[in-house]
């Protein structure tokens, strides 16, 4: 359902994505679900797992996911 993308920053940049679901900084390769319109930034496979089921179930879904880049 998602895919790998990297992202393409110099050493530089001082731009930082977070984990929709962890917080965990993500320095280059995001995991992104697109779904409704909306795209989902997750550190890995692992958190879209615990995202669909642990959060969606007892919290809904997040308000504002995608970071701005």
């Amino acid at each position: 359902m998602g895919y790998w993308e990297k992202r393409n920053v110099g050493w530089w940049e001082t731009n930082v994505i977070n984990c929709s679901l962890c917080g965990r900084m993500i320095p280059r390769d995001i995991w992104v679900v697109e779904e409704g319109g909306n795209k989902r930034l997750f550190c890995g496979q692992e958190c879209e797992r615990l995202y669909r089921e642990y959060w969606l179930p007892k919290y809904g879904a997040l308000q504002g996911a995608e970071p701005p880049r």
